[in-house]
């Protein structure tokens, strides 16, 4: 499997409403709204959070603007930092995993 990049992730949303939520889907199926993106050694990392009210496919996009396509997409767990693989649509949320 490869993991998820910017550059894919960007030319296969550009068709979807802008202000869908963002979600990262846990291994257990648990849906956390992704809160916050940060970079960290050239990594995109996806932060959950429960509880929050979570950032659209707009927000994620205005934050990521500058950054290179082949940047990998990664989501922060509790453990560690994990890769995306990819993602899909289910009830107008976005669910990464």
């Amino acid at each position: 499997m490869a993991w998820l990049r910017l550059i894919d992730f960007n030319l296969s949303t550009v068709d979807l409403t802008p202000s869908m939520p963002l979600f990262w889907e846990t291994g257990t199926h648990q849906v956390v709204p992704i809160q916050a993106v940060q970079l960290r050694a050239g990594q995109l990392i996806l932060i959950p959070k429960s509880g929050v009210t979570p950032l659209t496919l707009n927000q994620l996009n205005a934050r990521t603007r500058q950054l290179s396509g082949p940047t990998q997409l990664y989501v922060q767990t509790p453990d560690n930092v994990q890769p995306l693989f990819g993602y899909r649509l289910h009830q107008a949320r976005l669910l990464l995993g």
